[in-house]
């Protein structure tokens, strides 16, 4: 993943042609009057980057950049302020009739859409778990992860996919309960849904899982096009009736949900964001986040998705890993494969401050940090940060000393 993202007003796309060259030139938005934008601009088959997010609301993108972007396979996103992904533009989709026709017909056997919700699902639950172990490496959520393992049994037992979605609602209250309880009061995290609707942006943590979701719907809306299967047709979620609400980029997204959830605490933890950068509006009730904040944040975003990780004996970047799923699935679709699981890889989630390293370097005399060879300014500051709150690095000299 390599996003390009513009924010602020007065963003501008458009195309320059010269004599001997077209270059597309990208202009940044302000913050405020005194800033200066940022410029970019690229030959054609040189661009870095591999989408555009956009989530100001002053500026225009030519016709010309459109042609230009399309030709170069960049799609373009636009998020809302709050988050939420307006609409995209994406580069042609595929003619594969043969998938589509698969598709439609899958989504309309109720066998066959229970087994791909059940994989989907069955996936979900399986990172949630993933996610709250790591949670519990630093925190004490004993209590809170043994009650979400008693609610995974009943989807062995699920035969609709009514049943399926009501053991992920039963294991998601649960785990957003957990989530809660790690979060500094100060942010006001109740809950990722009130009833049946989602919280939106009603305080910063969920204003910072709406971006994270945001970039995750784009990549899977990206997968589904390069594929060529039908984004309103899902098996997990209804059919849409209305163009932004595309049923199967929800479905694609549950198994992956887990890369903003972790990301967004690890922003929280570390001071990435911070309660200073975001401001609220009474007039609608939900916050918004400042420029630089949101550059930080999908920085580390975008670091989290470009993890390496084994997958089918090569090392895939987790965009890739949505792709390569998305072409699972329609394999299954048009019954090119006989088995669907959306299980692996495995992320492998490690905490490298967690509860027994911070209690080792706690713990540890000088003397015998002496003999390990860690010196008095660096033990200094491991119990510095040992008893902060905030997450932390050591440096792997020092953590191979410490046993860690």
């Amino acid at each position: 993943m390599n996003i390009l993202h513009l924010t602020g007003y007065g963003v501008k796309v458009k195309v320059k042609n010269l004599t001997r060259r077209s270059e597309l030139a990208i202009t940044d938005g302000r913050e405020n009057y005194r800033s200066k934008p940022a410029t970019y601009t690229f030959r054609p088959r040189r661009m870095p980057y591999d989408s555009i997010i956009i989530d100001g609301h002053s500026g225009y993108i030519s016709l010309q950049a459109f042609h230009w972007l399309s030709r170069n396979n960049i799609p373009v996103f636009i998020l809302n302020f709050d988050g939420n992904l307006i609409t995209s533009i994406l580069p042609p989709t595929p003619v594969k009739a043969d998938i589509r026709m698969a598709q439609i017909q899958a989504a309309s056997n109720d066998a066959k859409r229970f087994q791909i919700a059940y994989a989907l699902v069955q996936a979900k639950i399986k990172r949630s778990l993933d996610v709250l172990q790591w949670i519990g490496d630093r925190y004490d959520i004993e209590d809170e992860i043994r009650r979400v393992k008693g609610e995974v049994p009943a989807l062995f037992n699920a035969k609709t996919v009514s049943g399926v979605r009501m053991v992920e609602g039963r294991v998601a209250r649960g785990y957003w309960q957990a989530y809660k309880s790690v979060i500094p009061e100060c942010f006001d995290f109740q809950t990722r849904k009130t009833r049946s609707h989602n919280n939106n942006a009603v305080d910063p943590v969920n204003l910072a899982l709406n971006y994270a979701y945001g970039v995750l719907e784009g990549e899977c809306r990206k997968a589904i096009n390069t594929v060529g299967l039908e984004p309103s047709i899902g098996f997990l979620h209804k059919f849409s009736d209305y163009q932004t609400k595309q049923s199967l980029v929800y479905d694609l997204q549950e198994p992956f949900r887990w890369i903003a959830d972790v990301v967004v605490l690890e922003a929280f933890e570390s001071g990435v964001l911070d309660l200073k950068d975001f401001y609220f509006l009474g007039d609608d009730y939900r916050y918004r986040l400042e420029a630089d904040a949101k550059r930080r944040f999908l920085a580390l975003l975008k670091e989290r998705f470009n993890i390496g990780v084994r997958y089918r004996g090569c090392t895939r970047k987790w965009d890739t890993v949505i792709l390569r799923k998305t072409q699972e699935l329609a394999r299954y679709l048009l019954g090119k494969s006989k088995t669907l699981s959306f299980n692996e890889p495995h992320p492998g989630l490690v905490r490298i401050d967690n509860r027994e390293l911070r209690n080792r370097i706690l713990q540890l005399s000088q003397s015998e940090a002496k003999a390990l060879g860690i010196g008095k300014s660096t033990l200094h500051y491991l119990r510095k940060y040992a008893r902060s709150d905030r997450s932390f690095k050591t440096y792997s000299k020092v953590a191979e000393k410490l046993g860690a």
